[in-house]
């Protein structure tokens, strides 16, 4: 065989594959494990907190049932200053009852976070991150959830399911006294999507979040689909772009949107949306995009999402942090909105500059 017979054959294989990958994203099996990537797990004990290197009784591992009967696992951390003011580090045992006075204390705020796919809430970078809310916010409660289908929890994800356990979590804190203005939701991610229709139904609800934080987000799933980049470097679907009716026909056979950008200008309580600069997974105009909409809403024509744009738009004032981040907020909208771009921030690791601790405070209230 010729060395040009081997190049046509080579590259015939490739494109033969790369259809039929694009053709088994159209099934529901395969969209399920590409967008969720639950499948992608790490051993972990989820009962056993301190393994974690949490102090001993810090936090506690709970159960979640959802209206559809499937039961969730996760954890809740009090906060720092209640962990020292009871002693709990010296008590052997601490009855349920001595968390849940945590949450239903006035003094504390509670926050619910949404991680992103794959792994579960015992994830290195999630576990680094309820540290440092704990030590950055010693007055504030943690809930992290594992949606259905990740770590220790029953069912298979979709959309919806992972809509009805979000609920559930709100339920779950609403039965021990918490109410909507000590609430606030942090999403990461596929999180980000959870979070946000959740802000959107309590809105609805008339009891809105305390605030609604957004890091790495993307504004609909149709819309990220086609520059998502997996592990950072693989733009699998971008090349669809470039074929509009296979395009067209893959968005047709979608089953997940977490349609964000539709939401969002609806959501009425505080909000921060923050990326990384050099986030190569979600590109941060999906975060400009979002800003944007929650601002101005749909009817407003859209700008080219660039940061060009937010700086010669005169009802937005910019703050530049040297070698942290710039800083977006509205000037005239409330409540207030703001977009924090880390300047040295990637997809995962958001969560490690202190900027972003330094926005929350900001915008909630919690105190450093």
């Amino acid at each position: 065989m010729s060395f040009m017979s081997k190049i046509v054959l080579a590259t015939t294989l490739v494109v033969s594959l790369y259809a039929v990958i694009v053709f088994l994203f159209s099934f529901p099996a395969a969209q399920r494990a590409l967008v969720y990537c639950n499948w992608l797990q790490l051993p972990s004990k989820f009962d056993v907190p301190e393994s974690y290197g949490y102090a001993h009784n810090h936090a506690r591992n709970i159960k979640i049932t959802t209206s559809d009967n499937v039961t969730l696992g996760a954890w809740h951390f009090v906060p720092l200053e209640y962990h020292m003011k009871h002693q709990l580090r010296e008590k052997e045992h601490v009855q349920d009852s001595v968390f849940d006075a945590a949450l239903a204390d006035a003094q504390y705020d509670t926050v619910i976070y949404f991680h992103g796919n794959a792994m579960n809430r015992a994830a290195p970078w999630r576990v680094d991150l309820y540290k440092a809310l704990s030590e950055k916010f010693r007055r504030l409660n943690i809930i992290t959830i594992d949606y259905r289908g990740f770590g220790d929890s029953d069912g298979v994800p979709d959309e919806q399911g992972l809509h009805l356990d979000a609920k559930a979590t709100l339920e779950w804190l609403y039965a021990r006294n918490v109410t909507h203005e000590h609430i606030s939701l942090i999403g990461h991610s596929l999180g980000t999507g959870v979070a946000t229709a959740l802000a959107y139904d309590m809105t609805k609800e008339g009891m809105p979040p305390n605030a609604l934080i957004l890091k790495a987000a993307y504004s609909s799933l149709p819309n990220l689909i086609f520059e998502y980049r997996l592990l950072q470097y693989l733009p699998i679907l971008a090349p669809l772009r470039t074929m509009p009716p296979v395009q067209n026909w893959l968005l047709s056979k979608l089953l997940h949107k977490f349609d964000s950008l539709s939401r969002i200008e609806f959501v009425g309580c505080p909000i921060l949306i923050t990326y990384g600069a050099k986030d190569l997974e979600i590109p941060g105009h999906n975060s400009q995009q979002l800003f944007h909409r929650a601002i101005y809403g749909s009817k407003a024509s859209p700008p080219l999402f660039t940061l060009q744009w937010l700086e010669h738009d005169q009802q937005i004032q910019r703050t530049i942090v040297p070698n942290e981040a710039t800083v977006f907020k509205s000037a005239t909208h409330r409540p207030q909105i703001q977009l924090v771009c880390l300047d040295h921030a990637d997809h995962n690791n958001v969560g490690y500059f202190d900027y972003a601790y330094q926005a929350m405070a900001d915008l909630t209230g919690w105190q450093r």
